[in-house]
Order: C-alpha cells, then sequence, then structure tokens
C-alpha cells in the first residue's frame, strides 16, 4: 500500500520551554518510582515494547495506523486499536507517556502482581478504545455537525494515553480506599507527587485537573479519547464491584456469613478487588455524580481557554 500523509515519528526540537522543564520533571518522577519500587517486569516490558516501536527507521504513515473509527468500526481494520495504542508522534508524547506508565504502573504492579496488572492494562486499553469507537460512532450518527462526528472520519489518534488515565482512575480508587481503611504499603500510583500535590490530584477525581493541565501543556491532543480513558476507568472499577457481587451471589457468600469469608472470597475472585479498589466506600451514585459535573466543568473550562486563545 503507498504511504500518504504524515509520517510519524515526527522530528522534535526542545524549545527549553516550560513543556521540555514539565516533561524532564516528569522523567524524573519515573525516575524516582523505579528507585522506591524497583523495576517490575510488566511495566518495564510495556514501556520497552513502545519504545522498540518508536524506534522503526521509517516510521509510519500515520493515516495507516492511526484509531480512526470510521476505518475501524466500517472496514475491519482492527489492528489500528492496537497499532494507535502503541504508537506515539514524537518525542515528547514517548517520554511523556511512557514516564507516566512508570510513574503509574510500578506501584500498581507492585500491588497487584505482575499478570494481574497486565490483564488490567489490557483492560485499560480495550476499554478505552470501545469508549471512543462507540462514542465517535454514535456523534456521527446523532450529531453529524458535532466535532466529534468529523473525528470519526478525520481523526487518527496514536498514544497510550487513553490507557492511561484509565489506570490512573483505577489507582485513584484504589488509594482513597486503603486509605480509608487505614492500610499502608505502595498502592497509590501517584504517591511520588503526594507530596507536593497533595491527596487529591492522587485520588479517583484527580484525572480532571491532571486533564486540564496535559490539555493546558498539548493543546493538540485528543481530547475525546482522553475522557474515554477517564470513563473506562471508571466503568472498569464499577464493573469489577458488580461482578465481584454478583459472583458472591452465585458462590453463595452473601448474606450474613459474608463476613467470616471474605478472606476466601477474594482469593477466589482474584482480579475483581482490583487490588481493593472495589472496596472503595464512596462507590455509587453520588461518586458518578461527581464526575459527570467535573467532566463538564472541565469541557467547560477547556472551552473558554480556547475561545481566549482564539
Amino acid at each position: 500500500m503507498e504511504r500518504a500523509g504524515p509520517v510519524i515519528p515526527q522530528p522534535y526540537k526542545p524549545s527549553g520551554g516550560y513543556r521540555d522543564v514539565c516533561l524532564l520533571a516528569s522523567v524524573w518522577a519515573a525516575a524516582r518510582t523505579v528507585q522506591q519500587y524497583d523495576a517490575q517486569p510488566a511495566t518495564a516490558a510495556l514501556v520497552a515494547a513502545q519504545a522498540a516501536l518508536y524506534l522503526k527507521p521509517k516510521g509510519y504513515a500515520l493515516l495507516q495506523v492511526g484509531t480512526n473509527a470510521h476505518r475501524v468500526l466500517h472496514h475491519g481494520e482492527w489492528r489500528r486499536v492496537a497499532a494507535g495504542a502503541m504508537l506515539h508522534s514524537n518525542v515528547p508524547h514517548l517520554l511523556g507517556n511512557c514516564s507516566r506508565l512508570v510513574s503509574v504502573g510500578m506501584p500498581m504492579e507492585r500491588r497487584l502482581g505482575s499478570p494481574g496488572f497486565a490483564a488490567l492494562a489490557a483492560a485499560c486499553a480495550a476499554a478505552s478504545s470501545a469508549l471512543y469507537l462507540l462514542s465517535a460512532r454514535l456523534a456521527a450518527g446523532w450529531l453529524p455537525d458535532s466535532g466529534l462526528a468529523h473525528k470519526y472520519f478525520m481523526s487518527f489518534p496514536v498514544g497510550f494515553s487513553g490507557a492511561l488515565l484509565a489506570l490512573s482512575v483505577v489507582g485513584g480508587y484504589l488509594v482513597e480506599a486503603r486509605s480509608a481503611s487505614g492500610a499502608g504499603g505502595p498502592c497509590s500510583p501517584a504517591q511520588p507527587w503526594q507530596a507536593l500535590m497533595g491527596h487529591f490530584l492522587a485520588g479517583r477525581l484527580g484525572c480532571w485537573p491532571n486533564l486540564l493541565l496535559s490539555h493546558a501543556l498539548a493543546p493538540k491532543a485528543s481530547l475525546p479519547g482522553h475522557m474515554c480513558g477517564i470513563g473506562a476507568g471508571v466503568l472498569i472499577v464499577y464493573a469489577a464491584r458488580g461482578l465481584r457481587w454478583l459472583a458472591a451471589r452465585l458462590l453463595g457468600d452473601a448474606g450474613g456469613g459474608a463476613s467470616q469469608h471474605n478472606g476466601g472470597l477474594a482469593q477466589r475472585l482474584g482480579l475483581l478487588s482490583l487490588g481493593g479498589a472495589t472496596d472503595h466506600p464512596s462507590l455509587g451514585w453520588r461518586d458518578l455524580g461527581c464526575h459527570v459535573l467535573l467532566a463538564a466543568a472541565t469541557m467547560l473550562a477547556l472551552r473558554l481557554v480556547a475561545d481566549k486563545g482564539g
């Protein structure tokens, strides 16, 4: 097939501006995480795979590898889902995502174990991509004049950001659940930042100010893809909670004797506990409402910034 359109990765020249400073800070935080938690194999393998794909000598034609919803859903080019998640557009994109993956992934992997973390990362990538494809398809059918409908045909996003945001959300529920239970230990994917940025940014709602910051640094990033990543993280936590409850019912561990069998139940259900994230005391309609309100506020803030900049 003839190559056409832009080729990734694109060349990058450091400018010494605030974006480069933030990138260096992200790399430093990742290095601190490795020092604190040691190299975890699944996270290291995922970082190495993304770096290896980035180093392909002739690069990739973006129009052939980007996660274009129309090409995926109407032409069956499902390879784009995996390729789009693992490829990056330039050096800051790769370093930013890999640094974030190290900071998020290694503490979570130490808590969940390598197989559990690998399964969770795959679920986050699949769920964020599925939500993006679904939302773009619905927008194309019901809101044909919207920006998201335009992206259904014309957008070719790449990067692991959606899956990372989903992992961050799950990690936020995990750190808050363990804080509420009084448990200690390596549970927070944002733990290296807590002294600087506060407990809120490490928690389940910290994804929204982080999203604002990331789009301030990279305004051309895919906002629908990032929001679908956050939605995927919330969906995974609630789906795991529901499946755990259903399995408890089917296994006969629910009811009056449930408290005597929590250890056995957790052992049998394994990954559905998400390391304790599904035990978060605030799961429910109020929690979902907080996410909806913060999503609306984030979109409004970004719209105001875009209008002011325009």
